[in-house]
């Protein structure tokens, strides 16, 4: 089924690009079919952010009872995930690849909404609405991302009597998945309208090569950027957990190769826990630190999170300030968070990326026919943050039980 998906995928963007290009103005006239495929993915994201923040969070709630192991992992994630964000804005406002892109690409598919950028104030208070329901209605996708940090965070600290809560929404984040994959069947066809519609309105102003050029530009920095994540972390498991990089990534390969195979930190876990257990690293920190990195460690997706909504920023021609980049930034790590396990996942919490700068979702449609191979790129530089935050908190943690002892 996923050759079969991936073939129709590969068929509707040729054929979105030779009908944009040979019938512009037909493809125009259905744009609408790409809307609706944008207003569907809208439609389920909501509930769906909700749902996973609050069990990603939640699955964390016998971290305390492993003391040093779970501050050690989250001071990694959060250094990591970081690092991967900064390196993804420093790379976009260096080389600019959005300049010079036709801003028709993104707004052939828009609704008409007011495209200035949000000032950070405005950005800052619309995070603590007096009313998270009317917040939901309005599609304010950042307060609920608080909210359900906060609501998660109570129903750990209650104890055994939120479990029917947690379990509730655990099942109804897998519904919602569900529907995520139902809706993947439709991406051929979304696909087909939305890029063709993209490359039709380039074509009529002729501004389609520029336009083109500038998609590669972004592809390869932001491949760039993945490969400076890796080269740090390498240097990283080296320099504190004295292992030999080269061999570390040798031993990793099987993970590595299982994550660009599947696109899924979860589905490669198994591999991942293999590849830990014959580096050394022991039984304790491994079957604490994997499960929980694949969760949260999602450095590779929040810097795709990052770089294309700058990417946008810059296609539409705004000058986003250092504090909405830096609002950028905690939305991307936020993002990346609640992208954990969700078909996509990359491009579904995008949307909540987009809106803090004001950026129309229809933009995501101008990444889809990249996405897939983006993808397999992303989920292999998360699977490697994994084993190095494992190695290096396998190292503190085994230092701390040594030190402990000699006292």
């Amino acid at each position: 089924m996923k050759n079969y998906m991936f073939l129709l995928i590969l068929l509707s963007i040729a054929f979105g690009i030779i009908c944009g290009v040979f019938f512009p103005k037909e493809m125009i006239s259905i744009s609408w079919i790409g809307q609706l495929f944008i207003n569907l993915l809208k439609l389920i994201v909501l509930p769906l952010i909700f749902c996973a923040l609050v069990s990603a969070i939640t699955s964390m709630g016998g971290m305390k009872k492993l003391g040093s192991i779970g501050i050690f992992t989250l001071c990694y994630v959060l250094l990591s995930v970081s690092v991967a964000v900064t390196i993804g804005l420093i790379l976009l406002n260096t080389f600019k690849p959005g300049v010079g892109i036709a801003p028709s690409l993104i707004l052939a598919n828009a609704s008409p909404v007011d495209l200035k950028p949000v000032p950070f104030s405005s950005y800052l208070l619309s995070l603590f609405p007096p009313n998270i329901v009317e917040a939901a209605v309005k599609y304010e996708i950042m307060p609920i991302v608080f909210f359900s940090i906060v609501f998660a965070i109570a129903c750990v600290s209650v104890g055994k009597t939120a479990n029917p809560v947690i379990d509730f929404f655990v099942g109804l984040r897998d519904v919602l998945i569900r529907m995520i994959i139902w809706l993947m069947y439709l991406t051929p066809l979304g696909l087909f309208s939305l890029l063709g519609t993209a490359v039709a309105e380039a074509s009529l102003q002729h501004l389609l090569l520029q336009s083109l050029k500038g998609m590669l530009l972004f592809i390869c920095i932001f491949l760039f950027g993945l490969f400076l994540q890796i080269l740090w972390q390498a240097l990283l498991i080296s320099l504190l957990a004295r292992k030999n990089p080269r061999q570390f990534l040798s031993s990793a390969s099987n993970a590595l190769l299982t994550a660009f195979a599947t696109s899924s930190s979860m589905a490669t876990l198994p591999v991942t826990m293999m590849v830990a257990k014959n580096e050394g690293i022991s039984d304790d920190v491994a079957r604490f630190v994997l499960p929980l990195a694949t969760t949260i460690n999602l450095a590779g997706t929040a810097m795709y999170e990052a770089v294309s909504a700058l990417f946008f920023c810059q296609i539409l021609g705004f000058d986003l300030s250092i504090p909405a980049q830096i609002g950028v930034f905690i939305t991307a790590i936020l993002a990346g968070m609640g992208a954990t396990g969700i078909p996509e996942g990359g491009l579904i919490t995008m949307v909540m990326v987009l809106r803090n700068v004001n950026v129309p979702t229809s933009a995501i449609g101008l990444l889809l026919p990249f996405d897939r191979i983006l993808d397999r790129f992303r989920t292999m530089t998360n699977v490697w943050g994994d084993l190095v935050c494992a190695g290096v908190v396998d190292h503190f943690h085994h230092q701390q039980n040594t030190d402990h002892d000699a006292k």
